[in-house]
């Protein structure tokens, strides 16, 4: 019997770890090969972002579509933060995507200061954020101040990029949207929902961009996308 894809691109900025907890539910269903790149342009190694060009992500998408296309039965795209993008991207370009799953997508530029100003006040006045977050955050923030302008400048012209297959994209979705998001804009959600001509599910979930960190929300997370991948 043929296996089902599912195929998680993390956000850069990371190493991977926000999306190893859905991984390990997902790798459990035994009819799903689960496939988790462990590098995107732009994510952390070491202490820095390397440098990456919009023709670094596009070089990305092809090679991880010769997966796509390869023997499987259904194919889910499973996207995360910019990774969301990316997955955007691939479903708009092949009709071989039964589902896709877009959470805390990063669509339009972010507004970075407030990005940082939002980390930097959760960190010094939550009481809620646990020691795992805390550390994150710190470190996040660190790593993020280090990344030069022209790194941000790719940035924008890889999302400029992604602008033009939104209206493409014909597969079934559903959005995990982050209420508290010190990323992503109310009105990208609501771009992306407009954009895409098939159904789509609004998910909303009452956490920051870095939901999985949050143990208040991330096992419903997991469960929702889960169930969402078994509906007919």
């Amino acid at each position: 019997m043929k296996k089902d894809l599912v195929l998680l691109i993390n956000g850069a900025g990371t190493n991977g770890a926000e999306l190893k907890s859905l991984y390990k539910q997902l790798a459990k269903n035994e009819k799903y090969f689960v496939y988790y790149p462990g590098f995107l342009p732009g994510g952390f190694v070491g202490e820095y972002f390397p440098k990456s060009t919009p023709v670094d992500f596009v070089e990305f998408i092809d090679e991880t579509m010769e997966l796509v296309n390869d023997d499987f039965d259904k194919v889910y795209l499973i996207g995360y933060s910019l990774g969301a993008s990316t997955a955007a991207i691939m479903a708009a370009r092949n009709e071989r995507i039964s589902k896709l799953v877009l959470i805390s997508p990063i669509i339009k530029n972010p507004n970075y200061r407030k990005f940082l100003n939002g980390l930097g006040h959760s960190v010094s006045y939550s009481k809620n954020l646990t020691r795992i977050q805390k550390i994150f955050f710190k470190e996040f923030i660190v790593r993020f101040m280090r990344v030069s302008k022209i790194h941000i400048w790719h940035l924008q012209m890889y999302l400029h990029y992604t602008k033009r297959y939104l209206k493409m994209i014909r597969t079934k979705t559903l959005i995990i949207e982050t209420l508290k998001d010190e990323m992503v804009k109310k009105k990208s959600i609501d771009l992306l929902v407009r954009s895409i001509d098939n159904e789509v599910i609004r998910h909303s979930v009452d956490s920051s961009h870095f939901l999985f960190f949050d143990r208040a929300v991330r096992n419903d997370v997991i469960t929702r996308i889960s169930s969402y991948l078994e509906e007919e």
